[in-house]
Parts: structure tokens; C-alpha cells; sequence
């Protein structure tokens, strides 16, 4: 499973922190990022985006689904 998001819709509330905070962060404005992303290459777009370990797998599915912006994208 890969996953990015669509830092344009993100509100900033950090739930996907709390569930997956392995794989997410958020910058100085509290938008949303995918950590395990390559520098330089954010995964923020279909093209870019991040391989999920399959133990983190599970969480990462439940940040999407909770997301109150829906901005987390999953492939």
C-alpha cells in the first residue's frame, strides 16, 4: 500500500499523528505530511507517493478513514 496527502485539504487537526504517527507529521502550520516520503519528494500527489511497511498498514488505513478533511489518500 502506498499513501500521500493533499496538503491543500488538510485542516490541521493531527488525528493522523495520533493514529499513525509513525507515518505522519505536520510542518509548522500543523498541515499534514507522510514522513517516510523520500527528501526532497514529498508525498503529495499519486506520483509521489509513500510505501506503508504492512505493520503500519492498519493504522494508516484508520487515519484515512477518520480524517476529517479526508485529505490522506491511500493506492
Amino acid at each position: 500500500m502506498r499513501v500521500w496527502v493533499d496538503r491543500k485539504l488538510c485542516q490541521g487537526s493531527e488525528l493522523c499523528m495520533e493514529l499513525a504517527g509513525s507515518v505522519f507529521a505536520t510542518d509548522d502550520e500543523y498541515v499534514s505530511y507522510v514522513k517516510l516520503a523520500e527528501q526532497g519528494h514529498p508525498a503529495d500527489c499519486e506520483a509521489r507517493a509513500a510505501e506503508v511497511a504492512d505493520e503500519q498498514a492498519e493504522d494508516v488505513r484508520q487515519a484515512a478513514r477518520e480524517c476529517p478533511s479526508q485529505c490522506i489518500n491511500l493506492i
